[in-house]
């Protein structure tokens, strides 16, 4: 009898434990290499993700401080093996460190497209140059019908998250210097669609520290010199499966799950009863 209970025991344990949602705890990398479509992750099942490049010219003022962009339009997406992605904007970008996803010249943005929903949580840089700032963003409205590409091309830094579905993640500053790694998406946000940019103020918020310099969030001034501004190469982001809004962390438990986790606590339930009706004859 006690073997059995024990079985019984076991199974219901199995059942439940087959109930929770592993996904919830599954922590994926997406790494950069030189596969840009369609890219597997490392780590657990998750969803693929492409890659896809935009720049955009920047405006300055007469006094050489940041002012707005111009138009976002696809740019190229480059490799660089052990550093990361890089962004080279349509003219006069290719060279180090413009080749990176930078803000001097050009607004560079990296979008990646997951064929799923992601709740990214970390994002890792593999190489910096000057300054390191970052911005993340998350798109947030209906995916359904909609070119990813259309809410980014033709619009501008100022127009890029007025009603075309873009959200702030956040900004973060000094990811170079602070080790390569900004632990990001405190508000617990999943998308198919991001976007990471260098650091810009219209997507970002506002700087928290003087311009010219790489302390907080800063920009750039001038074009005689790189001070303030931001170069970095996209390495890595990590996350886990994304869950849509109104779920159960995404997962529902199968009809068999339940049933056999029903029974085997049943199993249990009976078997103790019958042990204590032996013991009171």
């Amino acid at each position: 009898m006690r073997n059995v209970q024990h079985r019984l025991i076991g199974m219901a344990a199995v059942a439940l434990a087959s109930l929770l949602p592993l996904s919830a705890h599954a922590i994926s990398t997406w790494t950069a290499s030189s596969c840009v479509s369609n890219c597997s992750e490392t780590g657990d099942l998750a969803p693929n993700v492409s890659y896809s490049a935009y720049s955009a010219q920047i405006n300055q003022t007469s006094n050489g401080t940041y002012s707005s962009t111009g138009a976002f339009a696809q740019s190229t997406l480059n490799y660089f093996s052990g550093s990361g992605f890089g962004v080279a904007a349509p003219s006069g970008d290719a060279q180090s460190p413009n080749h990176a996803i930078d803000n001097f010249g050009y607004q560079d943005l990296v979008l990646l497209k997951f064929d799923d929903l992601v709740k990214l949580t970390s994002v890792n840089i593999g190489w910096w140059q000057n300054d390191s700032d970052i911005t993340v963003l998350a798109y947030t409205g209906s995916t359904t019908g909609v070119d990813v590409a259309s809410t980014i091309a033709g619009k501008t830094a100022a127009t890029l998250k007025s009603a075309n579905g873009w959200s702030l993640v956040g900004s973060y500053a000094d990811v170079g210097q602070g080790g390569g790694t900004a632990a990001i998406n405190s508000q617990g946000l999943s998308s198919s669609w991001w976007i990471i940019t260098a650091y810009n103020s219209q997507l970002g918020g506002a700087t928290t520290g003087s311009d010219g310099t790489a302390n907080g969030l800063t920009r750039g001034t001038g074009t005689s010199s790189y001070a303030g501004y931001d170069f970095v190469k996209l390495y890595s982001v990590s996350g886990t499966k994304g869950t849509p809004p109104g779920t159960n962390n995404g997962s529902v438990p199968e009809p068999a799950s339940l049933a056999l986790a029903s029974l085997a606590l049943l199993g249990v339930i009976g078997v103790r009863r019958q042990r204590g009706k032996q013991s009171q004859s």
